[in-house]
């Protein structure tokens, strides 16, 4: 049932045929290719060393770099994390993505270490990252940033691949600031084990649009938005919370998103948020939790620019179930919030 409504079948979706004067413009769509991403920048002691290419410290291009990637990866409800490797540091641990909050993690990375007497242990270090993943459900892009350096420990291409291995849904892409022959060739391998992307951090520092295609290469698709003609339905959808919760989770956003956008493309549309619980406990908790739910979608959309005159809240309790089965994996179709259009 969950994964039929992942795919767009949302719960409590109304159709109104609305006389729409002309059809508006198609433009395109970002769509997420992933849940959740992990940038995992190796901070060995190689990459505290000077790039002669760029003539800079290697962790300094680093940490510029990733404040253009912040800045170019589109907000799309992400489950994001910032990891160091060699050795292995949480610097941000997996939360909805917000390029404000990750710009703060960034300023933890040092600018300068030690490099003499330090060892680089990339293998171990990517065995360590089985810490993260564990915690990380979904489709996840693991960004390695490095010189591809290693001189001790396991294998770092082998422990990728025994990753991949257990985390089938994981794909190393990696950026290169290798200048060596050996760390090149690890750095290719690494990202060739699942077919996943290369890019070289000089490249992607030097060229805006080199940035851009590897944003959308890792992260999203871009697909044409269906335009809205003269009579055809409007479909808003619906999501759900889990139980005995009011928060919207990351995988709704999307959903909802869209569902604003078609609010700000018919300004003369109104809706009613209806919120809905389980048969769980009793009438009187039910009903604020129901109102808590519809009030976390009205924030939502308020968040994105849609009139608070055009939105009216309300609170069904459980007298609206939408199956009675007392299955759990059933009962979470009732946990719902629907959206009806009006005129």
């Amino acid at each position: 049932m969950r994964d039929f409504l992942r795919q767009g079948f949302g719960v409590g979706v109304l159709t109104v045929l609305l006389a729409v004067l002309g059809a508006t413009a198609i433009e395109a769509k970002m769509v997420p290719k992933v849940d959740s991403f992990i940038l995992f920048v190796d901070q060995s002691g190689s990459m505290y060393m000077r790039h002669e290419g760029m003539k800079a410290i290697k962790m300094r291009l680093v940490k510029g770099l990733l404040a253009e990637l912040n800045g170019t990866i589109p907000e799309l409800g992400y489950q994001g994390a910032l990891t160091l490797v060699a050795p292995y540091q949480e610097i941000s641990t997996s939360a909805v993505f917000q390029q404000k909050k990750f710009e703060e993690g960034f300023k933890k990375i040092q600018d300068d270490q030690d490099i003499f007497d330090r060892t680089t242990p990339m293998g171990p270090g990517i065995h360590s990252l089985d810490k993260t993943l564990a915690t990380i459900n979904g489709k996840v892009a693991v960004i390695l940033i490095s010189d591809g350096m290693a001189n001790t420990g396991t294998d770092p291409v082998m422990e990728a691949t025994a990753t991949l291995n257990k985390y089938p849904n994981v794909c190393f892409h990696t950026i290169s600031f290798a200048e060596e022959a050996k760390g090149r060739t690890s750095i290719r391998k690494i990202s060739e084990i699942g077919n996943c992307v290369a890019a070289e951090g000089t490249d992607l520092l030097n060229g805006k649009s080199a940035l851009d295609k590897f944003v959308r290469d890792v992260f999203y698709d871009e697909v044409p938005d269906k335009p809205v003609k003269k009579d055809e339905p409007i479909l808003l959808r619906g999501i759900q919370f889990e139980f005995d919760k009011f928060n919207i989770k990351a995988e709704w956003k999307a959903v909802l998103d869209e569902d604003a956008a078609i609010l700000r493309e018919n300004t003369d549309v109104n809706v009613v948020i209806e919120g809905h619980t389980d048969g769980i406990g009793s009438e009187q908790y039910n009903q604020k939790l129901s109102q808590r739910r519809a009030q976390s979608v009205y924030d939502y959309f308020v968040s994105k620019k849609i009139s608070r005159a055009r939105m009216k809240t309300v609170g069904y309790g459980k007298t609206k179930p939408v199956t009675i089965n007392p299955r759990d994996e059933e009962q979470a179709v009732n946990r719902r919030v629907e959206i009806k259009v009006s005129r």
